[in-house]
C-alpha cells in the first residue's frame, strides 16, 4: 500500500513541476507531456493512469498556486 502512495504522489509532484511554467497547461496538455515523457519507459508507474492523473491535476496544489500566488491549504477542500 505504501508503494502506490507513493506512486500517486510521485505523479502529483510531475504534475506540480509541469505546472510551474510561465502558463498553466490544460489538462491534455499535462496528458500529453506525461505520455511523451514516460511512453516508452518499462516502468511507467501511474503516470499514464488517466484517473491518477486527472485526480493529481484537478486536486493538485500546483495549480492552485500558479494562479493564486500563495500556498494551498488542505483544510480548504
Amino acid at each position: 500500500m505504501a508503494k502506490v502512495k507513493q506512486a500517486i504522489i510521485d505523479v502529483e509532484e510531475e504534475v506540480m513541476s509541469i505546472v510551474q511554467g510561465s502558463t498553466t497547461p490544460s489538462l491534455p496538455e499535462v496528458q500529453t507531456i506525461l505520455f511523451k515523457k514516460y511512453f516508452h519507459k518499462a516502468d511507467t508507474g501511474y503516470f499514464l493512469d488517466e484517473t491518477i492523473v486527472k485526480n493529481a491535476y484537478n486536486k493538485n496544489k500546483a495549480v492552485y498556486e500558479k494562479e493564486n500566488d500563495e500556498e494551498y491549504d488542505e483544510c480548504r477542500n
